[in-house]
């Protein structure tokens, strides 16, 4: 992009305002006009100070007992090594992981904050039930959500992300040949996160991830029910792969929409 010199005049008050709190030097207020858009564009791929500070887990060397409860019991109970609505039992969770008591109930009290434990007083911590009513409810958000995510994934990506995208949808249909389920449905997940990367909104991806965890569930739940899911996945995953590689954020949206419904009708016909 070329930007020729103007004067300040001519910067938007709100945007200079912004600037300036963020700390850029003015002395570049003329460059900073002529590449407004290119400015937000990366500003836009930076973590959000706000977010990042809040985020469980989300620092650099988070390997507290804690966060090792929560990333082992969330693995179960989305795997449904857990099944929907049994009880979790403290002393054989801090048995099969090691883990003290403490850290085990820090983890389910951020399991239940994500909605995949619910903590019944004096009786103790259950795991969240499955039904067609969570599965509506899930889609409904998801079929919004992701369907923006990836029309803003159009106008946003960077050519690391388009790398990336054409790098999993290589991995997918190496792994697709065998029955690893796990990893496919490990390549899904990764797929559908990078775009949620790529619109360059870190509280869009946030909601995403939390909806995904469910999504997995559901996977797992009916997966043996369903006709070649991750076969027509694969070939949905190549198409919005090329409309965001297009820039195209209207196909993208379209085809992430298409997508999303049809796994809502074959899983609703499988629950």
């Amino acid at each position: 992009m070329v930007c020729v010199k103007r004067t300040t005049s001519r910067i938007p008050a709100l945007f200079l305002t912004l600037v300036r709190k963020v700390g850029y030097n003015l002395k570049y207020e003329w460059y900073i006009s002529d590449c407004f858009q290119s400015i937000m564009i990366n500003a836009l791929a930076r973590p959000t100070s706000l977010l990042t500070a809040h985020h469980p887990g989300r620092t650099q060397g988070a390997t507290s007992q804690g966060e090792q409860a929560y990333v082992l019991i969330k693995r179960g109970i989305i795997r449904l090594e857990y099944p929907p609505a049994s009880l979790l039992n403290e002393a054989e969770l801090m048995q099969a992981l090691g883990i003290g008591r403490t850290p085990i109930r820090e983890a389910l009290q951020r399991l239940a904050l994500e909605n995949l434990v619910v903590i019944l007083p004096r009786r103790g911590t259950m795991v969240a039930d499955l039904n067609l009513s969570d599965l509506q409810k899930i889609s409904e958000v998801r079929l919004e959500l992701e369907t923006f995510a990836a029309r803003l994934a159009a106008e946003r990506a960077r050519p690391e992300h388009l790398v990336t995208l054409e790098n999993l949808l290589v991995a997918k249909e190496d792994v697709s040949e065998s029955d690893d389920h796990h990893q496919l449905i490990e390549l899904d997940q990764q797929f559908h996160q990078l775009i949620a990367e790529a619109a360059g909104n870190e509280f869009l991806a946030g909601e995403l991830r939390g909806l995904y965890d469910h999504v997995i569930r559901l996977w797992y739940h009916a997966l043996h029910k369903v006709i070649d899911p991750l076969g027509v996945s694969l070939n949905d995953h190549a198409r919005i792969a090329a409309a965001i590689k297009a820039g195209d954020g209207e196909r993208a949206a379209k085809v992430m929409h298409a997508h999303i419904t049809s796994f809502q009708v074959e899983f609703q016909a499988a629950l």
